[in-house]
């Protein structure tokens, strides 16, 4: 294997696949729990933890893997990634979901009706955010302040847990190359906890590259601004926020 550095466009290739694979995982087993009942919530947390660990072990070594915005922020501002990348790097992200979300929405389309139908809903109407779910976030349970304030707390952890795991002084690191498992196995309890509650979205990229797409497909003011009025930007703030703290909160600590 040719150990040169990668060029730039193969590390944004990297970043559009790897967040492909998180997506298309993800979202995919949202709609599998959704149509046909198969798995619950422990279920779903499952695949998106296995998801995040195949992404980074498939191309990650290729761009750094960061495949979210608000890993992307957080290693710009504190782990001297160059500024002048995070932004093609974060658009890459929001492509490789939005053609995930896409590519689900094509294996799944002809159930959205029926299914729309069988609750009582029209797509773009009020309460079709639980069909839109399949793709992206939403919070209907709390309140916009308590969904910022949940997305900051799990954002928080996931970005200690990754900067523990890549922590040449961490004696207690994961060795043999099993970082990426205990990142997985991170997303996999943050999302069994905040799933209920924001939908444990962590990654703005995962929102929004989705978020296009339902409104692509017609669900409207469901898609943006969303049914609070918020949900378009509330999961930018909150995991770019809980990134940077967790960031701030492991630099303290570890010194």
């Amino acid at each position: 294997m040719d150990n040169a550095t990668p060029s730039f466009a193969k590390q944004l290739l990297a970043e559009f696949i790897g967040t492909f694979i998180i997506i298309f995982i993800g979202d995919g087993s949202v709609a599998v729990a959704v149509f046909t009942d198969a798995y619950n919530l422990a279920g779903v947390s499952m695949f998106w933890g296995v998801a995040v660990m195949l992404a980074v072990y498939t191309v990650g070594y290729i761009s750094g893997g960061h495949f979210n915005p608000a890993v992307t922020v957080a290693m710009t501002a504190f782990g001297g990634f160059s500024p002048r990348k995070a932004i093609p790097y974060i658009c890459a992200q929001i492509a490789g979901a939005f053609t995930a979300a896409a590519t689900v929405y094509g294996m799944w389309q002809t159930f959205f009706a029926p299914t729309a139908t069988k609750m009582g809903l029209t797509i773009g109407g009020p309460g079709s955010e639980r069909l839109a779910g399949i793709f992206c976030s939403f919070y209907p349970r709390i309140s916009t302040t308590s969904a910022i304030f949940t997305e900051v707390a799990l954002t928080c952890g996931l970005l200690i847990v990754i900067w523990a795991v890549g922590n040449a002084r961490n004696t207690n690191a994961p060795q043999a190359n099993l970082g990426p498992v205990f990142i997985g196995l991170a997303v996999m309890v943050l999302v069994a906890i905040g799933g209920p509650l924001t939908s444990a979205c962590m990654n703005p990229a995962r929102d929004l590259g989705p978020r296009l797409l339902t409104y692509v497909v017609g669900f409207g003011s469901v898609s943006f601004p969303g049914p609070h009025g918020h949900e378009w930007w509330a999961f930018w703030v909150g995991p770019i926020a809980g990134g940077l703290l967790g960031s701030v909160i492991y630099r303290f600590a570890e010194k």
